[in-house]
Formats: structure tokens, sequence, C-alpha cells
């Protein structure tokens, strides 16, 4: 009955409009316009007495009833991310006749590796500082001395270079020129300094990058340094490991709200040293408790164990990457792995091996055969003696962990 009524009404209605001459838009101009909607309550004494059982619009009606239910579209899912970390880069160092470059005239270093290392993030520990006219001559008196010119630092680019850290302790081997110059050469070259020595405060900082929606947190430091810290220069971020926690925490917990992962690079430990020290996995634990995902290291110049914890891992050093020392054991090297889901869990930590190759000059290739054995060997004896077990998959080393749902 109701909706013959309504039929009936919109009848009349549209019979009014034709025998008054009205077109449609002056139809459309005459419909009841709706009310503003209240965004704040309004006050109990000033409302009025709510109309009950008031009948609806005959056109108002039969409009709501012809218009389709609106639809609100879900979020996108975020994709997981992949981020690759490798240890130690120089490209040459000063020897009694100047300059010796690791690099040859035209060669690419990176190349012979590349699918391996390639990622959404790319960091690794650039152990040389850069300027924009290298001296002939070590402007320092160490017997190891390192630097780079702009020149060479564009191989960091060729090898798809996201991040890399400057906080080590051969950050002064160019003296003040270097620890100014580097992060601007970086910067030139769309590279992000971390642990960048700084003129003004906060020298300890996360640095941001995004990628694929995901927002990554990076932080870096160094324990170790060649040199103090001279008035009227930069300032290194530099700590005792002892100190990392209450000088890094406060940073990890302002960070978290804004950020989805947290990394954590650290120049530290002893070189040449096959395990960590008990302080610097106390260290590095008490960091993945605050908030970190992942702590990795460098110094050492050869592999360490990883060590799975909580949540999170420690990879305590991945040792030389492109370097001059191509000895036995710190020529073993590799790349690290680190899948996270959309909800930012570890999934897998993914070990590839590799070495460093002597001809026709020193670079990094990924370790395959009996080589490959020596490199797994090694990373999965030092992760045991952590109380972690790498898995074999094909070539590499994987560390996996179930990613349930909401973790």
């Amino acid at each position: 009955m109701f909706g013959a009524v309504r039929v009936a009404l919109a009848l009349a209605v549209l019979g009014l409009a034709a025998c008054s001459g009205a077109g449609r838009d002056s139809a459309t101009a005459a419909q009841p316009t709706l009310p503003p909607v209240v965004q704040s309550p309004v006050p109990e004494d000033s409302r009025e007495p709510a109309v009950k059982d008031a009948a609806p619009e005959p056109e108002a009606e039969l409009a709501a009833e012809a218009k389709p239910a609106a639809t609100v579209a879900s979020p996108p899912l975020r994709e997981p991310i992949e981020l690759t970390f490798v240890g130690d880069i120089i490209f040459g160092r000063y020897r009694t006749t100047g300059f010796d470059p690791i690099v040859g005239e035209g060669e690419r270093p990176f190349d012979d590796i590349l699918a391996t290392m390639r990622s959404d993030v790319l960091i690794g520990n650039l152990e040389t500082p850069l300027v924009y006219e290298l001296p002939a001559k070590s402007p320092i008196g160490a017997k190891f001395a390192f630097g780079a010119s702009k020149a060479m630092a564009q191989h960091l680019v060729d090898g798809g270079f996201t991040a890399v850290s400057l906080a080590n302790n051969h950050s002064f081997d160019q003296r003040a020129e270097g620890l100014l110059q580097s992060p601007k050469i970086l910067e030139e070259l769309g590279i992000l300094p971390l642990g960048a020595s700084r003129s003004e405060p906060p020298v300890f900082r996360v640095e941001t990058i995004e990628r694929r929606g995901w927002k990554i947190g990076l932080l870096a430091v160094t324990s170790r340094r060649n040199a103090p810290q001279f008035a009227g220069t930069p300032e290194l971020p530099f700590l005792s490991t002892n100190e990392f926690t209450a000088t890094l925490g406060p940073l990890i917990d302002a960070a978290k709200p804004t950020h989805d992962l947290i990394i954590v690079f650290v120049h530290w430990g002893e070189e040449y040293a096959d395990a960590p020290g008990r302080h610097q996995q106390n260290q590095a634990r008490a960091l993945l408790d605050r908030g970190a995902h992942l702590v990795v290291g460098h110094h050492p110049h050869v592999l360490q164990g990883i060590e799975k914890y909580g949540e999170g891992a420690i990879a305590y050093s991945l040792g030389n990457f492109l370097f001059e020392n191509t000895n036995e054991i710190p020529r073993l090297t590799g790349v690290l792995r680190a899948r996270f889901t959309a909800t930012s869990c570890l999934e897998a930590l993914t070990f590839h091996p590799a070495y460093i190759k002597r001809t026709p000059s020193k670079h990094p290739v990924p370790a395959t055969g009996g080589l490959g054995k020596i490199v797994r060997t090694r990373m999965r004896t030092l992760s045991e003696a952590l109380e972690t077990t790498l898995e074999a998959s094909g070539e590499d080393l994987v560390l996996r962990r179930s990613c349930a749902a909401g973790n």
C-alpha cells in the first residue's frame, strides 16, 4: 500500500512540473537541501525536540532507494622488503711510494657480485674518507692510511649502494677535509651517508630511508677510532661499546613510533678475532630488546658468526668486502640478506658466501664449489658457537623464523 502511495505522489509531482512548464534544471534546483552535518555536539538545552515517525519526502525516499551502497576500498597491503649488507670497503691505501689503488683503470669491482647484492636497500661500511682532490702522499703518519676520490666513489653507484657508513676508525685519514667532504660527495652521488662526523648536534642520529612504502631507520656508530677528537673539527659518532644502550636506546625509543624497521650499523670488536666479546653480545642484545630489528657489525676484517636473538638477529662482523688484504681468512666474506614481511617480522636471514678474488685486481665474487664450502663452514661453526643454526640452501646459508599473523 505504501509503495502505491509513493508512486502516486511521484506521478503527481511530475505532472505538476509538466503543467507549469518547468524544465529538468529547475526541477533539480527545487529539490529540498539536506541540513549540514553537525561536527560538534549541540548543548542539551539548545536542541529542538525530535520529530518521531515523520514521513520522509517522497522524492528523497525514491532517490535513497535508487542510490547504490557506498563501498570502502581496503588499503593496499605492503609488500615484503629485502635489505642487503656487506662489510669493509676501500679503494686503495697509501704506501711509502704513494697511493696504491685497488681497482684498475676502467674496472668495475662489483660487477661479478651485482646479482647477489641486489635488493631494495644495499648498505656497506666505507672504511675510507672521500675527498675531491686525493693527495699523492698520505696526510697522516699512520702505517695504514686510506683515501679515495669522488671518481673512485662512483664504483659505489655502479654497485647499487643505497647508503654507506662513515663511522669507523679511518674517518680521519684525510684529516678535516675528509670529515667534511665525505658526506658531501656521497650526497652528490645520490648515496646516503650514515654516521657522518657532525659540526652541530646531535652527533648520534637515526637516518631515514623510505622504500616502497617502508620507512627504515638507520643508526651508525663506531667504538673504534685512530685519532682523538680535535678541537674545531666535526665530531665522530664515537662511543665505548658499553655505552651503546645508554646513548642509543633513547634514539631507538624515539624512532620506533615513526619507523617500520630500525637497523644499527656498528664498527666494533677486535681485529682478526673469530668471536665477539661478551660486552658486545650484551650490548647488541640490549639494542634488540629496545626495539632494533638487526645489529650489523664490521671492523674485525674477518667473518664472525650470526646470532638469532628474540625476534631479531646480530651479525657481529661481515669482514672485508673490497679490501687489499687477501690472506686466507680475511679474503672470506659474504652478502647478508634480510627479508622482512609486511608486518616488519624478520622472516629470513640469508648469507651468500663470497671471497675477494685477487685477479685481475682485487674484487668480491660469489664463493662456490670448494671455496663456498670453506666460507659456509666458517660461518656455520662460528654461528653454532652463538647457539644459532644456519641451514644450507644450495650455496647459501639461511636463518628462518616463523612469522605468524600479527608478527
